[in-house]
């Protein structure tokens, strides 16, 4: 992916610039020079489908302190050319934009500053049965979001330079897998697991140590040949860990007879292995195996089969509390 300018004049007391899809901005200049920007950018190592981006954006941020310019990238999200002034500028790229519409978990904080141009969760107050609370600050999974940035770029006259762009992961994910006797007697599995990341900076791709805490179904089964035992799992996203808190999880079984099965809670800094998987950072964690000290099995109460019955959104979910 490349970045070709070319540069021409324009000429207007208030002139206009109207890009291609984005934003239009006035430019209060008696004379503007202009560069036409080619973008060619390669998502390839982003950990995000294409095909599964609605729109993309491009930041600019003068390096003389004026007001960010920004691009909307719809349609072709591979190439696409822009004008941008003549000038010095620090650039952000990442898939989708800061609009709502285009986020459910995901929220924008510090966006007038290169530096400061934050990715956020957003808190819940209550997801399923779980409620927020000091001890489970409940945050909704984040999504597949990624991004390239530079800290200084120049678009000079006669002078045409070339960048590559290759927007990385912004976000890792956990996979959880837990080995239950009896699975059968079920109808779902949730979970939480706290001591994870706040948010995330987008130029620098640090994270952000606001303590968070993920709820998350596992709508996942594999049974073995006794059609009772198996496994059950679940793969979401998050922002990072909090590489120094006590990461615990609880799983909690609603079973087929209506009934809670008290939360069963493990200790998983230790059973925690990261692996890079399609460019992503992933955190597994096995649990139920009884292979390692902080793990144990997992029992439940022998009862009907139920290994159709998976409820996949938390809005479904009913839970008699007695």
């Amino acid at each position: 992916m490349k970045i070709i300018i070319k540069i021409k004049m324009l000429s207007a007391l208030f002139a206009v610039l109207v890009f291609n899809a984005c934003e239009r901005r006035l430019l209060e200049d008696a004379y503007i020079e202009t560069a036409v920007v080619q973008l060619h950018i390669d998502w390839s190592e982003s950990g995000v489908s294409v095909d599964d981006m609605h729109r993309a954006s491009i930041w600019l941020f003068p390096q003389n302190n004026g007001a960010a310019l920004e691009f909307r990238l719809e349609g072709n999200l591979i190439y696409r050319e822009i004008n941008v002034p003549i000038g010095v500028y620090s650039v952000l790229v990442f898939n989708e934009t800061i609009d709502k519409d285009d986020w459910n978990n995901i929220i924008f904080t510090g966006t007038d500053s290169y530096e400061t141009f934050a990715a956020m969760n957003v808190p819940k107050s209550e997801m399923g049965f779980y409620s927020r609370t000091k001890d489970l600050p409940l945050i909704g999974n984040p999504e597949a979001i990624a991004a390239w940035s530079l800290d200084r770029f120049e678009i000079m006259s006669k002078k045409s330079d070339i960048i590559e762009i290759k927007p990385l992961p912004r976000f890792e994910r956990v996979a959880v897998t837990a080995y239950v006797s009896n699975l059968s007697g079920s109808m779902q599995a949730t979970g939480t697991i706290n001591g994870m990341q706040g948010g995330v900076y987008m130029a620098s791709g640090n994270r952000i140590a606001e303590p968070s805490a993920h709820s998350f179904i596992l709508n996942g089964r594999v049974y073995d040949d006794n059609g009772k035992d198996g496994t059950t799992t679940r793969t979401f996203n998050i922002f990072g860990r909090l590489e120094e808190a006590n990461h615990k999880i609880a799983i909690d079984f609603l079973l087929s007879n209506g009934t809670l099965h008290p939360s069963e809670e493990f200790d998983v800094n230790n059973l925690i292995v990261t692996e890079t998987v399609e460019y992503v950072r992933t955190h597994f964690v096995n649990l139920g195996y009884g292979n390692l000290p902080d793990d144990r099995p997992i029992t439940l109460p022998e009862g009907d089969m139920n290994a159709g019955i998976i409820v996949d959104e938390w809005e479904n979910v009913i839970i008699p509390i007695k």
